[in-house]
């Protein structure tokens, strides 16, 4: 194109101009990036749209152990219980405050007097149909009589002066029916209560929950938490230890792998690239194509940090591939200017025609990723446009001024033969066509085998000491971080209420094990107000009876006539209504703060139950006839995100591939150069498919990012290839592509290193694509159409 020609022209005596303006961008970069804030977690992988997808991970986020720090304590043989629970006390106590807010090794305290004392004052607001079944068997002869003589075995021992007011309120223990209530606000399924504290089934572990002020995202935050744990946990006495589980350790352990794999990554590539150039270019001049990248790098983090307050981790760690990505411009203006035949302006302006279409097509093929509902995705793709507009600029404008003058190509005849290479050998032609054909045929077969993944923890750092705590957790207590979630919705509080009460019924109705909600302790007010009424009705017809039966039996054990007015004084006059504050004033403030979710514009009532596949698909559609009620599960929210996946990548890479195809069109006009110029991309994909199945790899969010880049790559090559073949200009374009090839193989190569399984999930697969693309455009292409002079 001649605007690069003239542009040289104009600059060919003013390059101090150029060196002040490069300056100037690098000082601008440095500035702006010391002040980069870096986000080391999986955040960016996480949808933030409002997508079904989207909104099911934010409700996941409000799990009550979504928000709890779970402290689990592990005695060795013969440790007793009582020093179990006294270490626990002793953890509990030395924790910062500032740091474990609320830490409680128990309910002890919330269970105490008022509690027990006063709950069972609510039965007539909370007692339903089966509950009056049971109390009507309490009222028979003999059950009456079981519970007077229990309860004068009671005052006859040490504590009875203690339980003598209780006997004189519930002589039959119907509070009991009220406390048992209380079981469908227990969250950990394996708990058993000693002392107060939480305690295993076998008694070799305990627990303590927390909360705490430090994000989940916040990875200084996280060391600071978990080396105060540290400190604490080591005055443990001998034979106890304690691991502590919530998403900070994952977001440390993220934080550090990415740090180590940043710095790791970024030197392999550089060292991994600076060696092919002292092997195919050996001249001190393509040094300058070497910085290239490395501009592009920074113009394009300082256009991803002016975009986003925080910059993902991932992002940079993909700044090892751009640097593969970006030198391929340099590279082909470098070997057109140096090698080609032909005067300096001819050359650039015959080569800055490939460039420039290469670059749109690379950045048509990123920019459908601008729409993605996962910022990492869009932060990815802006990145990558960044750095490519950023490379094209450079490459065609700074860089033909500072690459030297051409060098000696060799001979004619030398020239001739690399050209007719084909023509000379028709038998190697046939075998390359060959070859590539059996390589897609095979990729082809492979390919239907390839699942999709979505899990998003696949895609996030685990160690294994990480791994075995979450197992041992999950064996000690039971699944309490894994549930299915319901929110009951509705605009104000009664609403929300009588949704939850449906659901409670529902799921009642299936016989589920370890269900957690508070529809058996705080009904609506209608449910309320009929409960008090059936309340009423029963006693109606059989309190002369009882209470007869309660003054000639309780004679016959000592019991005086008015021994027992105060029960009959909380039957007669019942309390009028229970809401969220008697609950609160009876101790049960953090199962409500838990498990009742308000905000500015409604009331939300969570229920946890088993995640299971074949129980949320039937309870999806029974509870779909409930308005303002959704399911959430992580199994579910997996499946979900696997179809997103699918969907997504259907549609970026039919978007990428429409957009490439348009400016192929443009470009060359032809049906069977636009065919051409398709088969690196068409085969690298073909063998990333058929490669990650063969070896029995899984798609995730990020190989979405690597069909992109395949896309925009591969058609790099094959528009020089096709290009070379059909312009007088030698542009030395096999060289080009190959060593450009080799550089992004090195930068992906670089990336399979990594230990973070986001970015070695980009680099593995790209891999396998690229190393397809790059012999295709170089070998294939020239066999389907050799050169001609």
């Amino acid at each position: 194109m001649k605007l690069f020609a003239t542009c040289y022209r104009c600059f060919e005596h003013r390059r101090g101009w150029l060196l002040l303006a490069l300056l100037l961008l690098l000082l601008l970069c440095g500035w702006q990036l010391s002040r980069l804030q870096l986000e080391e977690n999986i955040s960016a992988l996480l949808p933030d749209g409002d997508s079904p997808v989207a909104e099911d991970f934010k409700l996941l986020q409000q799990a009550p152990f979504a928000r709890k720090l779970v402290i689990n304590l592990s005695a060795a043989e013969g440790i007793e219980t009582a020093q179990l629970l006294a270490a626990t006390e002793q953890l509990r106590a030395v924790l910062p405050t500032e740091l474990f807010a609320g830490a409680s090794s128990g309910p002890g305290e919330q269970l105490g007097g008022t509690l027990l004392t006063q709950l069972g004052r609510y039965l007539p607001l909370l007692a339903d149909a089966d509950d009056l079944q049971q109390i009507d068997a309490q009222l028979s002869e003999a059950a009456v009589d079981r519970h007077l003589q229990t309860a004068l075995a009671q005052l006859l021992q040490p504590q009875g002066i203690a339980l003598k007011q209780k006997i004189r309120r519930d002589p039959l223990d119907l509070e009991r029916l009220a406390l048992q209530k209380l079981r469908s606000l227990n969250p950990v399924p394996e708990v058993r209560l000693e002392g107060g504290h939480f305690l295993s089934r076998d008694g070799r572990n305990s627990l303590i929950l927390a909360d705490t002020e430090i994000a989940v995202t916040d990875s200084r935050g996280s060391k600071r938490l978990l080396e105060a744990f540290d400190r604490a946990r080591r005055q443990l006495p001998t034979g106890i230890s304690a691991e502590l589980v919530s998403g900070h350790p994952y977001t440390l352990a993220n934080a550090t792998t990415i740090q180590r794999d940043i710095s790791r990554l970024l030197i392999a590539s550089g060292i991994g690239i600076l060696l092919l150039f002292l092997v195919f270019l050996r001249s001190l001049r393509a040094l300058s194509v070497y910085l290239l990248p490395l501009f592009s790098f920074a113009v394009a983090l300082l256009v991803v940090a002016l975009c986003n307050p925080r910059v993902s981790g991932i992002t940079v760690g993909f700044g090892a591939v751009l640097l593969g990505i970006t030198i391929d411009f340099g590279l082909h203006v470098y070997f057109a200017l140096r090698k080609g035949e032909g005067s300096r302006e001819e050359l650039l302006r015959a080569v800055s025609r490939p460039v420039l279409f290469g670059a749109l097509t690379s950045l048509a093929a990123f920019a459908v990723l601008l729409r993605s509902e996962l910022p990492g995705q869009r932060q990815l793709a802006l990145f990558a446009m960044a750095g490519i507009a950023a490379a094209v600029l450079l490459a065609l404008i700074f860089l033909p001024h500072f690459i030297g003058p051409p060098c000696e190509t060799g001979s004619s005849l030398r020239r001739q033969f690399k050209r007719h290479i084909y023509d000379r050998a028709p038998l190697l032609r046939y075998t390359v066509l060959l070859s590539w054909l059996l390589l897609v045929v095979l990729a082809a077969v492979q390919m239907p085998q390839l699942s999709i993944n979505g899990d998003l923890r696949r895609l996030s750092y685990q160690s294994e000491a990480l791994r075995q705590n979450e197992a041992e957790l999950t064996r000690v207590w039971g699944n309490m971080r894994g549930r299915a979630l319901i929110f009951a919705s509705g605009a104000d509080l009664q609403t929300a209420l009588q949704r939850n009460e449906q659901v409670w019924q529902l799921l009642q109705a299936e016989k589920l094990p370890g269900l957690v909600s508070l529809a058996p302790l705080l009904p609506s007010q209608q449910t309320q107000q009929q409960h008090l009424q059936q309340w009423q009705d029963f006693w109606l017809q059989r309190r002369a009876q009882t209470q007869d039966l309660l003054i000639a039996q309780g004679q016959d054990y000592g019991f005086t006539a008015a021994a027992f007015a105060p029960f009959w004084e909380q039957v007669e006059h019942p309390p009028q209504q229970l809401g969220v504050e008697q609950l609160q004033q009876l101790g049960l403030a953090e199962p409500l703060e838990n498990l009742l979710l308000v905000d500015e514009n409604s009331y939300r009532l969570l229920s946890l139950l088993p995640d299971r596949p074949e129980l949320i698909e039937a309870l999806e559609e029974k509870l779909a006839t409930i308005p303002g009620v959704r399911l959430v599960s992580q199994g579910r929210f997996g499946r979900q995100l696997s179809r997103e996946i699918a969907a997504d990548f259907s549609r970026f890479i039919l978007s990428a591939g429409l957009a490439v195809l348009l400016l192929l069109v443009l470009l060359f006009r032809r049906v069977d150069s636009i065919l051409l110029a398709l088969l690196p991309v068409l085969t690298g994909l073909l063998v990333m498919f058929g490669g990650m199945a063969w070896l029995g790899l899984e798609l995730n969010l990020f190989n979405v990012v690597a069909s992109i880049l395949i896309i925009g790559l591969g058609v790099d090559y094959g528009i020089f290839m096709v290009c070379h073949a059909a312009q007088e200009e030698d542009l030395a374009s096999s060289r080009a592509v190959l060593v450009s090839g080799l550089t992004t193989l090195v930068g992906f190569g670089a990336l399979v290193l990594a230990e973070h399984p986001a970015l070695h999930s980009i680099g593995l697969s790209v891999l396998l694509g690229i190393s397809a693309a790059v012999p295709t455009a170089v070998l294939v292409i020239p066999a389907f159409r050799p050169k001609r002079i």
